[in-house]
């Protein structure tokens, strides 16, 4: 089901989808999509597990909702300087569930362009470390 969420996405805004992997990657990590303004399209279905949130929970809000006191402001910049950048990076941070439990969580960070080079998305792989 979610590969085919995503490759409505991938069509409606003609990604140029090379070397993203998504399918595989679905196997082993959570998949989190947000628009150019950060704000979250799709979750897999891995993220209640992951997060204690669902899909639905999360839609429209920002990935902060994640983040909490001890999350690493540092880090939180070296992520929104390569968002800027518009270039990929890889980050464990420490995040929160729902239910405030905390947990190291590993995001391989892409931005996703369309055919015509233009910026269209930001995909997360996310696997808990």
């Amino acid at each position: 089901m979610d590969i085919k969420k995503i490759k409505r996405i991938s069509t409606k805004f003609k990604w140029n989808e090379i070397g993203l992997d998504i399918k595989q990657r679905l196997m082993n990590e959570v998949v989190v999509i947000t628009n150019s303004e950060q704000k979250i399209i799709f979750a897999s279905e891995g993220i209640s597990k992951m997060t204690g949130y669902t899909e639905n929970e999360i839609l429209g809000k920002l990935p902060k909702i994640f983040q909490g006191p001890m999350t690493s402001a540092l880090v939180l910049q070296e992520i929104r300087t390569a968002i800027e950048k518009q270039i990929p990076f890889e980050k464990t941070i420490l995040n929160y569930k729902k239910n405030g439990e905390i947990y190291d969580c590993i995001i391989h960070g892409v931005p996703v362009f369309n055919m015509k080079g233009q910026l269209s998305h930001f995909i997360a792989f996310e696997k808990a470390a």
